[in-house]
């Protein structure tokens, strides 16, 4: 009885006769002499078992006026926990805590039906209140057109970086974000965890739009408004992923664009610098009765004129400048910005980690620019930029 009370929190009546765990426990702490023990403890030795063991322990034995107790603390927990197994294993937790005997499994049962009923009827008269204009939006999202449901189209997942998988997730985030500005600020009137805005948010996700019909309206909002609130956040993740990984490629391609250019400008000095040197010898020994026009003429035959400017700058020391080779392909790759990155920028909130940062300065500068419709070529950086307030 020990042994049943240390594993469930509970006591047992069992047949010793019968019952397998007894006949192993007599057979192996008591050998054969006890073996033959048949029937049931009588009542008398079972209850000062039960209170002996109680006191050992600590522990308090169910009792119908625990009931209101742990039915108030069920409901609290099934806002956190919206998964019976879970909301189950935190309430063992919480007898445990207590020091309370475990109650029969029917009178768990009937606890976890009444908290349930309680929290849907909680929930349901609070969906009830959200503007009728909401409600149109939500109910929206599962009623069929053409065969397809708005909720289908959004529950497809962003199959690769190409221009139009991006567009078409630019295009879901565009239709979302006025329901997620809603429901991010009508949830937490809800007074439920982020687990469950999640699990609600799966239901609508994993299960047809045609179970969701068959719902009570207030249910079809709630879970329609948490999967909106989970499910543009994570069409946010995907945008951001694509961006990262479009600005990552451009920025790769510069780089080697710009050693393949200086590569190139320095095998154009070694080829050139023999004919410098022949210009060199050739200049001072020249007929001193040249036309202009005839002296250019043989110049630029030892010599190009284009290659002047580059040798000048060797001579010099002047390096080859490879962040200007840089932006001359990222201005070359501005269809590619405007086809990938563009976009994106104009869809996601993109915040930064400091606050008064410039570069979120610049970005919404760009936002409020292109939000516009204007054209590249037209954007001007204000004065705002040369304030000494806004230099690192």
């Amino acid at each position: 009885m020990l042994g049943y009370f240390k594993a469930k929190q509970q006591f047992y009546k069992f047949n010793l006769g019968q019952d397998n765990n007894s006949q192993f426990i007599l057979g192996k702490y008591f050998g054969e002499r006890l073996l033959g023990l048949t029937g049931q403890i009588d009542f008398k030795t079972y209850q000062k078992q039960k209170t002996d063991i109680l006191l050992l322990f600590g522990f308090k034995d169910w009792q119908p006026m625990h009931e209101s107790k742990i039915q108030l603390h069920l409901s609290e927990l099934i806002k956190l926990y919206p998964k019976g197994h879970d909301a189950l294993r935190q309430l063992l937790n919480y007898f445990s805590s207590q020091q309370i005997v475990l109650p029969s499994y029917r009178t768990i049962q009937d606890m976890f039906t009444n908290a349930y009923s309680m929290e849907d009827a909680r929930l349901d008269e609070l969906i009830s209140v959200i503007p009728e204009s909401k409600k149109e939006q939500l109910s929206v999202l599962i009623n069929k057109e053409d065969g397809i449901t708005p909720l289908n189209v959004i529950r497809l997942d962003q199959k690769n970086f190409k221009y139009k998988a991006i567009k078409a997730e630019v295009d879901k985030a565009l239709g979302l974000v006025e329901l997620y500005d809603f429901a991010k600020n009508f949830l937490p009137r809800l007074k439920i965890s982020k687990n469950s805005i999640r699990y609600y948010a799966d239901l609508a996700e994993q299960y047809a739009a045609s179970r969701l019909r068959r719902l009570s309206k207030p249910q079809q909002w709630l879970q329609a408004l948490c999967f909106v609130y989970h499910r543009y956040q994570q069409i946010m993740d995907h945008l951001i992923t694509s961006f990262i990984y479009h600005t990552r490629g451009i920025m790769n391609e510069g780089k080697i664009y710009a050693e393949k250019a200086m590569t190139e400008h320095s095998s154009g000095l070694v080829v050139d610098l023999p004919k410098l040197a022949r210009f060199l010898k050739w200049f001072p020994n020249r007929k001193q009765n040249l036309t202009h026009d005839e002296l250019n003429h043989q110049a630029y035959n030892i010599l190009p004129e284009e290659q002047f400017p580059a040798l000048a700058q060797f001579l010099e020391g002047s390096v080859f400048d490879k962040k200007a080779a840089k932006w001359a392909f990222y201005l070359e790759s501005s269809r590619q910005i405007a086809l990938y990155l563009r976009p994106i920028m104009l869809a996601v909130p993109l915040v930064f980690y400091k606050k008064d940062s410039d570069i979120m300065k610049l970005i919404d500068l760009l936002k409020k620019h292109y939000g516009a419709d204007k054209s590249p070529s037209s954007f001007k950086l204000t004065r705002i930029w040369r304030t000494p307030s806004l230099k690192q």
